[in-house]
């Protein structure tokens, strides 16, 4: 089974892959602001600090736009939420659920959207001998089935970060697409290659992108979702 960063090199003849190249965020940005334009929407986004960066927004807007995803799952607050609210309120995109672990941060953001923004502290998890912060999945899912799912959350450690979004998996439609954001740092690649082993391991026919400019993120995508790997 070749490991993800062998199958990164492959593909990107790069041997790293994930290292982000802050030079292409003014690509991205006149991207997005031209895919907003085109909806008729202005850019009042503040992609700054640790907010979604302009490659993450414009993945978001497209992938929303030429797919119209029946249900989303928003893990992290912040400007990707207010992003799927627009697309949400333009009639895109169908159910949308935020999670986030700061009630304040939540409640902040909760009241700029109209979609629920559902606060769960984080509480331990073990996925094998590991254990990790994450958040409570079961009330995520609660019936629920996410065709899109964008990770930013919660705050990276520098190994297994976010790897609590493993407990997704089990579940996945036939058509679904997942990204992870931060990929550029260790802790999330090694959560990237634990989803890419876990696919494999589960014969999920998919396929897996980088994009790379301020920050990288990975796409995991199959069935109708496939093509935005490429995006």
């Amino acid at each position: 089974m070749p490991s993800l960063r062998h199958r990164m090199r492959r593909l990107t003849g790069r041997a790293d892959a994930f290292a982000p190249e802050p030079g292409l965020e003014a690509i991205y940005r006149d991207l997005f602001r031209r895919e907003l334009a085109l909806l008729g929407e202005e850019d009042r986004f503040f992609p700054t600090g640790g907010a979604a960066n302009y490659s993450l927004l414009y993945l978001i807007l497209r992938i929303g736009a030429e797919y119209r995803p029946a249900s989303v799952l928003d893990v992290g607050a912040g400007q990707s939420t207010l992003l799927w609210a627009m697309l949400q309120r333009r009639g895109l995109v169908g159910e949308v659920l935020t999670l986030e672990n700061d009630a304040a941060w939540g409640a902040r953001i909760g009241a700029q959207v109209t979609h629920p923004v559902m606060v769960t502290p984080l509480r331990p998890l073990y996925l094998g001998k590991r254990r990790t912060m994450t958040y409570d999945w079961a009330m995520a899912r609660a019936g629920r089935r996410f065709d899109v799912v964008v990770c930013d959350g919660p705050r990276g450690t520098p190994q297994h970060s976010r790897c609590g979004i493993l407990s997704m998996l089990g579940d996945l439609p036939p058509d679904f697409a997942l990204v992870m954001d931060d990929v550029e740092r260790d802790g999330e690649q090694d959560t990237v290659a634990a989803i890419h082993n876990r696919l494999q391991a589960d014969g999920v026919d998919y396929a897996v992108g980088v994009v790379r400019a301020a920050k990288t993120q990975a796409i995991f995508a199959a069935g109708r979702f496939l093509p935005a790997t490429f995006l």
